[in-house]
């Protein structure tokens, strides 16, 4: 994709979005070089390029893999990383993590989040940090792009790397059991997606998971209600982006807190959805086998009731 048609995709989703030129461009770039660019009069750096899709909530992945540039590549090296340290070679992927942090000095300032968490993540997998020193090294991480971040001053327009370090400090919370501040920041990055992404498939992916997280925190929070409306969100989410991977742990959190507030006709909804979230727990599911265990034992709950 050349430097026009970038341009092109650009100014015809704002368009469709009725943003105007200066709104788009505020932080980022002049309202005179966005009209370059979106005349394809203007050579701009992938980080502008970048920045200005995913405030109109699309995707820059492919932006990177045409030009290839070296901020591309490193991204690439860390989900690597992250895909060796899933699969269970913590060792290979610590090796990894090593070798390319030997460059961190030239790093973008996005691609240095990106390492920091991961090597954050890793630290705390093998012990040698606790959960609030893992929280606190993510608020640092987070700082180095929103230097005010604060949890009373949560921002307004995200990059995906900012709205994915929100999720992991909120997830953080949600570990030390402090789920009201959990809530707070995962509420904000949902309406963040919901309110300013212009691809509704590309917000809709993230939603699923900000859903299923969400739902979890409110039920063990005792907020019932809400907890079983936010995980038909990400049902929904997950009908609207075939995602059959999370639909189960949403069905089971819907479930879960339905089992919970005990309303009426909520007993019969709740086995039903569990049931129905059974059905679609095949392999292909993250951890289907310990989800299937917790659906079994709220079936056994329901049936006590």
């Amino acid at each position: 994709m050349d430097k026009k048609e970038i341009g092109e995709m650009i100014k015809m989703r704002r368009e469709e979005e009725k943003v105007t030129q200066e709104e788009l461009c505020i932080g980022i770039c002049t309202a005179s070089t966005l009209l370059r660019i979106e005349s394809g009069k203007f050579s701009s750096n992938t980080g502008v390029l970048t920045r200005l899709l995913e405030r109109l909530g699309l995707s820059a992945d492919y932006l990177r893999e045409a030009t290839n540039d070296e901020d591309y590549i490193v991204r690439q090296k860390i989900r690597d990383i992250n895909h060796v340290n899933i699969s269970g070679d913590k060792e290979k992927a610590r090796a990894m993590l090593d070798e390319l942090g030997a460059d961190y000095e030239n790093f973008s300032v996005e691609n240095r989040q990106r390492y920091d968490v991961m090597g954050t993540k890793m630290l705390h997998e093998e012990g040698a940090i606790d959960t609030k020193t893992r929280l606190s090294h993510l608020e640092d991480s987070l700082r180095l792009t929103i230097p005010n971040y604060s949890e009373s001053k949560l921002p307004k327009y995200m990059t995906n790397m900012e709205a994915q370090i929100l999720r992991d400090i909120a997830d953080t919370y949600g570990e030390l059991q402090e789920y009201e501040h959990a809530i707070n920041i995962l509420q904000h990055i949902k309406d963040n997606y919901e309110k300013h992404a212009v691809d509704k498939s590309y917000s809709a992916k993230r939603l699923v998971d900000i859903c299923y997280n969400l739902s979890k925190c409110l039920g063990l929070a005792g907020r019932y209600s809400e907890s079983i409306q936010i995980a038909k969100d990400g049902i929904n989410y997950c009908d609207y982006v075939s995602n059959l991977s999370m639909i189960s742990s949403c069905m089971y959190n819907c479930a879960w807190s339905l089992s919970r507030r005990n309303n009426y006709g909520d007993k019969e909804e709740a086995k039903k959805l569990a049931n129905e979230a059974l059905s679609l727990c095949t392999p292909k599911v993250w951890n289907s086998e310990e989800l299937k265990q917790c659906l079994n034992r709220l079936l056994k709950e329901i049936d006590s009731q």
